[in-house]
């Protein structure tokens, strides 16, 4: 059980450290903000979830991100990830944002 929550905490720290990184690398302040605290949210529920398993918490109904089952969390998940993929998207050098 550790060495899984170990692996799981590692895979979920790279994702959320490279979405953090992607976000402060963007100039607009709320692409920022939302990108960040999108990331944050979602490194967070792995954190309660994994805490919860572990015995260091008590029981909270939170899913694990894109592992555990359930629709409308994979829902909301998908579409957490939709948008922070959009808010951090490369954009070609001609672009200007209006």
């Amino acid at each position: 059980g550790l060495a899984a929550c170990t692996v799981l905490m590692v895979l979920f720290g790279f994702i959320v450290w490279r979405a953090l990184q992607r976000a402060f690398d963007e100039s607009d302040h709320f692409i920022q903000l939302a990108a960040s605290g999108l990331a944050v949210m979602f490194g967070l529920q792995a954190v309660i979830n994994i805490a919860v398993s572990l015995s260091l918490m008590p029981a909270k109904g939170m899913t694990l991100p894109f592992v555990s089952y359930g629709g409308s969390s994979m829902l909301a998940l998908a579409l957490t990830v939709g948008m922070l993929f959009a808010l951090t998207r490369e954009r070609f050098p001609g672009y200007r944002r209006y």
